[in-house]
């Protein structure tokens, strides 16, 4: 009776084969035409734009632009503008003021001094004052020349403190205090109002910046005078 049993029991054999090699290559192509069109994608909306030309930098407002878009003359007076905004911040904190330009011109700060071998149109500065809000405008002597603006705010007194990092538009006072900075410029120099400005883009300024929002702040690089 065992015996029958055990000549009845079939015994089946199956075996497992692995993709063969056409299937195997048919899915790293897959694959790859899948990172290729993901990777197409993102260059195509962070580095380029439709027409062939760079496209903004990510993080950038409507009114925003990097210096190193700028043109050569631009980039020199932006960085001017930092050197004499941190001699500015030094009289600041020793000081308890903000000096006027007339003193900065005189230690010889640029741009406040006048430089005899600058090419390009000269600058009258002045400095408005009203609150927490200071502006050293540059306005340019002849029609059509961009004006410029270095803006700093003061934080609001009793505030809370501030608790973002020092960057390109933060910069903090040995004393502790934060300030708030940017550089803009305007193409109708010429012809703006002197009266203080609080609110820059809502006028056409257009803001400077050394790496788009987000990034660490790094110096811009010297430019040189052609």
């Amino acid at each position: 009776m065992a015996g029958n049993l055990t000549d009845t029991v079939e015994v089946r054999t199956v075996e497992i084969r692995p993709p063969s090699l056409r299937e195997e290559t048919t899915i790293v192509v897959r694959l790859s035409v899948v990172v290729i069109a993901i990777v197409g994608f993102y260059l195509a909306n962070t580095a380029w734009s439709v027409d062939g030309r760079p496209a903004r930098a990510s993080g950038l407002l409507p009114y925003q632009t990097l210096v190193s878009e700028a043109a050569s003359p631009s980039q020199l007076l932006f960085r001017e503008l930092q050197e004499g905004l941190l001699e500015a911040e030094r009289i600041r904190t020793a000081t308890g003021g903000w000096p006027s330009p007339d003193a900065l011109a005189e230690q010889g700060i640029p741009p406040f001094a006048k430089d005899p071998t600058a090419k390009g149109p000269a600058y009258r500065w002045i400095v408005t004052h009203r609150n927490t809000f200071i502006n050293y405008r540059g306005i340019p002597s002849v029609t059509g020349a961009p004006a410029w603006l270095l803006l700093i705010q003061e934080p609001v007194p009793d505030a809370p403190p501030d608790p973002s990092p020092e960057d390109e538009e933060h910069h903090r006072l040995p004393h502790g205090l934060l300030l708030h900075v940017s550089v803009w410029t305007h193409a109708d120099g010429a012809e703006l109002s002197p009266a203080l400005v609080q609110v820059p883009q809502a006028a056409g300024w257009i803001q400077l910046r050394v790496n788009a929002p987000g990034i660490g702040y790094v110096p811009p690089p010297t430019v040189k005078t052609p």
